[in-house]
């Protein structure tokens, strides 16, 4: 090259590839794994998380579920973490019948004890479109978060109600059979959408 030619710097493409898997203890002391990404760039050596996996530092917190204590990684989604625990937050049929969570289906409703335990602590648009909804319906709807649009903060208690949509009055903590995931992997495949997010309070209402 001349004297009076330029080098442009050559910047590397990163794209995710599979790395490592971080486990999660259930109830029954079964390790299960959850992927995580990382960068293939030679000049880069730091981890990119998928949406449902735990960031770095953040720990684990202890959740009760239909009677059982499971260990869950803190900031993920609840919905895919109980699934992960080879718990699930759908009744009967629904688990092959449900959104994955778009959050359109319903069937994830639970209820969060205390509420201030996940985030967002409040309902989003979603729920707030859906658990307006038939069957959902007030008063019992008040007390509901679907757990595909939420993730687990601290230690609380989920509450699973009966019937198809977990709209009924009865608290069910029966047990779960292995097959909570049908379609595998694919359960999880909406959760790189993105994190629940807070909505900002509309101006002018209390």
């Amino acid at each position: 090259a001349s004297s009076g030619s330029r080098t442009m710097p050559v910047r590397a493409r990163v794209s995710p590839v599979f790395s490592s898997r971080a486990s999660v203890l259930n109830a029954r002391g079964r390790s299960v794994v959850a992927p995580t990404f990382a960068s293939n760039a030679s000049s880069s050596s730091s981890e990119t998380q998928n949406d449902d996996d735990p960031e770095p530092g953040k720990g684990s917190v202890t959740v009760t579920f239909r009677g059982r204590t499971n260990t869950l990684p803190k900031g993920t989604k609840l919905r895919s973490s109980l699934l992960r625990a080879n718990e699930t937050p759908h009744n009967g049929n629904a688990r092959v019948v449900n959104c994955r969570g778009l959050g359109t289906c319903g069937t994830c409703a639970v209820e969060i004890v205390p509420p201030d335990a996940v985030f967002p602590n409040r309902w989003n648009s979603v729920e707030r479109a859906r658990l307006h909804f038939p069957p959902h319906k007030a008063p019992g709807n008040a007390k509901l978060r679907l757990a595909c649009q939420v993730q687990v903060q601290q230690t609380c208690e989920i509450r699973k109600y009966d019937k198809f949509w977990g709209q009924g009055d009865f608290l069910l903590n029966t047990e779960t059979d292995d097959n909570v995931t049908p379609f595998g992997e694919w359960e999880f495949a909406l959760d790189s959408l993105g994190k629940p997010k807070e909505e900002e309070k509309p101006r002018g209402r209390v």
